[in-house]
């Protein structure tokens, strides 16, 4: 007979979806957090949305782009489409699992549809993201904006699941009707149509997790601390010191050296100490390097752009 597993024992029909389409970058990532995930939650299946048969070796499941929706953070509002299991656990592809958060799950599960919620935005309140909050809200009759990062999802099979992605869908599509301003290339931002319809549906009672599931390093204080092999995550932010089980390095987080150590310590099975010293000192230097490089791409991006406006003045015909 083979070994028990408790982790899956305990969260029979659960599992863990990402999503990497596109650049080999987006595929790293998923691969990543695969490793990470198989380190610290053992027996969790995997299923990983893509465009690429690559990725079929770091998953349980593979699942074939929909591309009703843009390929951008708009995939994530075809969630309830993609996912074979009875529970999901949606996770970014660019975040490393750094412990087991069983526990957390098990919190995050007592609701149907919740992200990790940090505030409720009243009805006078702003938000980036809108022209102006009141009146989406005054349309919608909702009273209160969730607001949170959509590194992580959790929801189960369920009527008020099926609610909350069909009004996402609907508002994102109509986006313009409700004030809202596009967040990339593909439209609005996934949390801020998800935070509507949750406004919308009235389901304002959220998971909150005291910094202990996941957090980007938003505003970081000092050094983030980081091991997906000794098990452990640290850092400061403006709410004080977090110790989550999953490190969301969102946007230019992916640069820092931490990222590429945790990676360098998932795929030699080692802790970040036991690293050769060869492979700490290159992993600040790429990180250097790619700093740099984002820098550079960014001012030749400014300096067209001046340029094509420069090239329409009526002196310059």
């Amino acid at each position: 007979m083979g070994s028990r597993n408790p982790i899956n024992e305990r969260f029979t029909g659960l599992g863990v979806v990402t999503i990497a389409i596109g650049a080999r970058r987006y595929l790293r990532q998923a691969e990543i957090l695969s490793m990470s995930l198989r380190r610290n939650m053992p027996g969790v299946p995997i299923a990983i949305v893509s465009d690429s048969e690559s990725m079929r070796a770091h998953c349980d499941v593979l699942i074939p782009v929909d591309h009703s929706m843009p390929i951008a953070t708009a995939q994530k509002l075809l969630l309830d489409i993609y996912t074979p299991f009875a529970e999901t656990l949606f996770i970014d592809s660019d975040c490393v699992v750094a412990r087991d958060f069983s526990e957390e799950l098990a919190e995050i599960r007592r609701y149907p549809f919740s992200p990790v919620v940090q505030q409720l935005t009243p009805a006078n309140g702003v938000d980036e993201y809108f022209e102006h909050l009141g009146a989406a809200l005054e349309k919608v009759g909702g009273t209160a904006f969730p607001k949170f990062n959509g590194g992580v999802y959790y929801f189960r099979r369920s009527a008020e699941a099926r609610a909350v992605f069909n009004l996402a869908r609907e508002y994102f599509r109509d986006y313009k009707r409700y004030g809202i301003k596009v967040f990339d290339r593909g439209g609005p931002g996934d949390e801020t149509v998800i935070s509507l319809a949750l406004a919308r549906l009235g389901m304002l009672d959220l998971y909150t997790d005291g910094g202990s599931l996941m957090r980007t390093p938003t505003g970081l204080q000092g050094r983030l601390h980081i091991d997906p092999i000794a098990g452990y995550c640290r850092f400061r932010r403006a709410e004080g010191v977090v110790h989550p089980a999953i490190c969301h390095f969102a946007g230019h987080y992916l640069l820092m050296p931490e990222y590429r150590l945790a990676e360098a310590a998932l795929r030699r099975g080692v802790t970040r100490v036991e690293l050769p010293y060869r492979v700490r000192v290159l992993a600040f230097v790429a990180a250097h390097a790619a700093r740099l490089q984002r820098f550079a791409v960014y001012r030749m991006h400014g300096l067209s752009r001046r340029l094509d406006r420069a090239l329409t003045l009526p002196w310059a015909n």
